[in-house]
């Protein structure tokens, strides 16, 4: 097992996964009002998983059909890195404001329907999940598919299980901008990281 490997996994994963957004919101408001949260940790870990094996075992076959993809993908998904990089700064800039105070949802048939509304035809789920984090994974080469997959399942579980679980005693901190703000910088960190660590493995041999 690279430990090298599930570390970026787990790095890229949870900069995909840590951030506002429709889903997020939908989970943190939950938790504050302690209404379903099981089945929607449970809801939110299946879907990434699902999505993100499709992702990783799906490009590692297109890689091994095309050799000379690798290089393509390194510096697109490098390039790609850098400007969601640029995105968490610029909105570090202007944080937003979760208001979690109201519109929490009891019906146990309505939460799961909105949640998987609110993941699965959500465009960036799947721009996140299958096309960058799967093009990212099959740099690694397929032998490390399985460890990439793992570290980027224990980065969803670890978050989805936090947030859920934990949202009640994290919602006065999130509904600060000042938070968003430290949030955003961490991810813009992260991301630039991981597109620095990404060239220079595999796209300057």
């Amino acid at each position: 097992m690279s430990l090298n490997v599930y570390l970026s996994a787990l790095a890229l994963s949870a900069s995909q996964i840590v951030g506002i957004g429709p889903q997020n919101a939908f989970v943190i408001r939950q938790g504050i009002g302690r209404q379903h949260v099981l089945p929607i940790v449970l809801i939110c870990i299946v879907c990434d998983v699902l999505l993100i094996a499709a992702g990783v075992l799906g490009m590692g076959r297109l890689v091994a059909a095309l050799p000379g993809f690798v290089g393509v993908v390194t510096w697109g998904g490098a390039a790609f890195l850098l400007w969601l990089s640029f995105k968490a700064f610029r909105a570090a800039w202007q944080p937003g404001r979760l208001d979690a105070s109201g519109g929490i949802e009891r019906d146990r048939k309505k939460v799961i329907r909105t949640i998987l509304l609110v993941t699965l035809l959500n465009p960036y789920v799947w721009l996140d999940t299958v096309v960058l984090i799967g093009s990212v994974s099959s740099v690694y080469g397929t032998d490390n598919a399985g460890v990439f997959l793992l570290g980027c399942i224990t980065s969803s579980v670890l978050w989805f299980v936090l947030v859920g679980l934990g949202a009640g005693r994290l919602a006065p901190w999130f509904e600060k901008p000042a938070s968003w703000r430290l949030l955003d910088v961490a991810i813009g960190c992260i991301m630039l990281l991981t597109a620095i660590m990404l060239v220079r493995n595999y796209g300057l041999g």
